[in-house]
């Protein structure tokens, strides 16, 4: 199993069983199936994550909040086959870390522990802390494992896993790569704080494709 794959079972979590309709032009009947924890909800990628390599499938993320921006887990159909995997990885990271906004929201809620005056300095350093993870995204694989491999419900997939970090920001971004025999897939796993990191690859672990 790949070194950031395994995880623990969360106990604690009632699993729900998801499927999700797949696209047209996949695999016919094909399905793809999540089991999803409470406190996580289906939602549509944004109208920007757009490729010619891809169709979106559906996205993953904790549920409405401050932070549930911050934490996704993007599900691709790719379009044809892939001849290298890791170069096809490779080819598509990027350190995106989202809307800047969204994370500006983190520290202005009323619900949010960050919303303490004692944060202020923090706050006004937003700008310069993306920017500074913007540079860091020319150079991404600098900050990336080498890719390896790993396995879930569906059987063996190809991971690269980043670590970027610019003073207290660290942004975690997971790629995955898998041939289901009913087609590729691209999960794409991104987060801001290790704890999360753990629950989404917990549910990226569960990613079945049935007829």
């Amino acid at each position: 199993m790949a070194k950031h794959c395994a995880a623990a079972p969360l106990r604690r979590f009632v699993t729900v069983t998801t499927l999700l309709t797949a696209l047209a032009w996949s695999s016919a009947g094909a399905a793809q199936q999540f089991d999803v924890p409470d406190g996580f909800v289906i939602a549509p990628e944004a109208d920007t994550d757009i490729s010619e390599d891809w169709t979106r499938v559906t996205a993953i993320r904790p549920a409405e909040g401050p932070f549930s921006e911050l934490s996704t887990i993007a599900l691709r159909a790719v379009r044809g086959e892939v001849t290298d995997p890791d170069a096809w990885l490779a080819a598509r990271l990027t350190a995106q870390i989202g809307d800047p906004r969204a994370v500006e929201e983190v520290f202005t809620s009323p619900d949010s522990p960050f919303s303490d005056p004692v944060f202020d300095a923090l706050k006004k350093s937003l700008p310069e802390l993306f920017a500074g993870l913007q540079d860091l995204g020319r150079i991404p694989l600098h900050f990336c494992e080498k890719p390896t491999t790993g396995y879930n419900a569906s059987g063996e997939f190809r991971e690269l896993f980043c670590n970027y970090t610019f003073g207290p920001v660290r942004q975690f971004v997971v790629l995955r790569l898998q041939d289901t025999k009913k087609g590729w897939y691209f999960t794409e796993i991104k987060t801001m704080n290790e704890r999360r990191l753990r629950h989404l690859v917990a549910i990226a672990n569960s990613f079945t494709v049935s007829e």
